[in-house]
């Protein structure tokens, strides 16, 4: 458990705790607890504080109630989606801060095995639920070409996928792609590695979404829970990529324009240079938050 809490350095997290405004106390909910900085810097924060939290992977859960062992009597987590917040036995109306810290968490990109990052051979799995069926080697060896073709579009955001899909299928019929190491050797043959916006991480951002359904509805979810909040709740996101960040601030501004948010963040708050340099993953991040009108 020490490795781990060294390993999983929660990204923006004092600022976290100051949009919510942890200090003054109350009732929080944390949507994507992964191994639990966030939610162990906002019960810290105040000794009355009480969290809910929700994450998709049990191992991650497990593993923070070790971490929180603590705590204990003022958190209770729940393995399941966020977007399921409304059928979990937690009264939204009463909960004084949410924070959403979306993507996949350090701990699912560290664990070998699990294939979400092509620094290291593992099978293409990406399920950051491992009960559900669908993973990334079905994707990649059961989609059709134009399916490919949308998803690296639409979720890895590049802008030719062609070269990429067309080598993908070319080596599917003789074998299936069944490895991280495979999918790399593909895109690699392609695309040299660069150092900024490199294919293979799109490729491999594309097909987590895809396996993990991230973004659908996740506007709609923003926008649903507004109306539910009490005045004065906070909201914070945070995001990794373009996508998440455009999600936030539609859903954000949308909420503002109906009366029912004022965006407390006018342009999203990025790491410190010394954060940055401690934790490389906060250099993508993003945070965006709004109170209830």
């Amino acid at each position: 458990m020490d490795d781990l809490n060294k390993k999983h350095i929660p990204v923006l997290v004092n600022e976290v705790v100051e949009l919510l405004r942890a200090a003054e106390g109350g009732i929080f909910f944390d949507g994507t607890v992964g191994l639990g900085g966030h939610s162990a810097a906002v019960l810290e924060a105040a000794p009355g504080n009480f969290l809910y939290g929700t994450d998709r992977d049990i191992e991650a859960l497990e593993l923070t109630r070790e971490r929180l062992a603590g705590f204990s009597g003022r958190y209770e987590f729940f393995k399941a989606d966020f977007r399921e917040i409304e059928s979990l036995p937690i009264e939204i109306g009463k909960i004084d801060g949410f924070l959403f810290d979306l993507g996949v968490s350090s701990f699912q990109l560290d664990e070998p095995g699990r294939g979400f990052s092509y620094s290291q051979s593992a099978p293409l799995d990406m399920r950051m639920d491992k009960e559900q069926s669908l993973t990334a080697c079905e994707v990649v060896n059961s989609y059709s070409y134009r399916e490919l073709c949308e998803i690296l579009k639409k979720y890895g955001e590049i802008g030719g996928p062609v070269k990429i899909v067309e080598q993908i299928v070319f080596h599917r019929k003789n074998k299936r792609i069944e490895s991280s190491a495979d999918l790399k050797e593909i895109v690699r043959r392609i695309y040299p590695r660069k150092r900024t916006m490199d294919p293979l991480s799109r490729v491999f951002q594309a097909l987590r979404i895809e396996v993990n359904r991230e973004l659908a509805g996740l506007e709609d979810f923003f926008i649903e829970l507004f109306p539910k909040m009490k005045t004065g709740a906070r909201i914070v996101i945070i995001s990794f990529h373009s996508l998440e960040d455009r999600i936030a601030k539609n859903a954000l501004r949308k909420g503002k324009e109906a009366g029912l948010i004022e965006i407390l963040t006018k342009k999203p708050i990025t790491a410190s240079e010394v954060e940055k340099a401690e934790n490389a993953r906060s250099r993508s991040a993003k945070l965006r938050g709004g109170r209830k009108c």
